[in-house]
């Protein structure tokens, strides 16, 4: 049997991701959890949008139900999934989408 899922986090612990936050590179950030329907319907375009992402911008995947991930859903107001955010090289937030990724296309421009 397949089970269809977005994944797992792509860190171990919060001082991971945040060394991806502060790399100085725009960084992608997608939280989930694997039984939301709408992280699973966002996947084929979240996909084809890290394929189209510049060299330089860093992937964060964060499944919300990973203890770790608690103080960086406070931080970035992800109170529903999926939440989708954009940090800037300078570390603060360009662009934030919750629920469903219909369009790449702001995504794209913001990282």
């Amino acid at each position: 049997m397949l089970i269809l899922r977005p994944g797992d986090s792509n860190v171990a612990t919060e001082a991971e991701a945040q060394v991806v936050i502060t790399s100085g590179s725009p960084v992608f950030v997608e939280l989930f959890s694997n039984s939301c329907t709408a992280c699973l319907a966002s996947q084929p375009i979240v996909r084809s949008l890290e394929g189209e992402l510049d060299d330089d911008v860093q992937i964060l995947k964060l499944n919300v139900m990973d203890s770790m991930a608690s103080q960086l859903i406070r931080d970035y107001g992800a109170y529903l999934t999926p939440t989708f955010v954009v940090i800037g090289r300078d570390g603060e937030i360009v662009w934030r989408q919750s629920g469903g990724l219909l369009d790449k296309g702001e995504a794209l421009e913001a990282a």
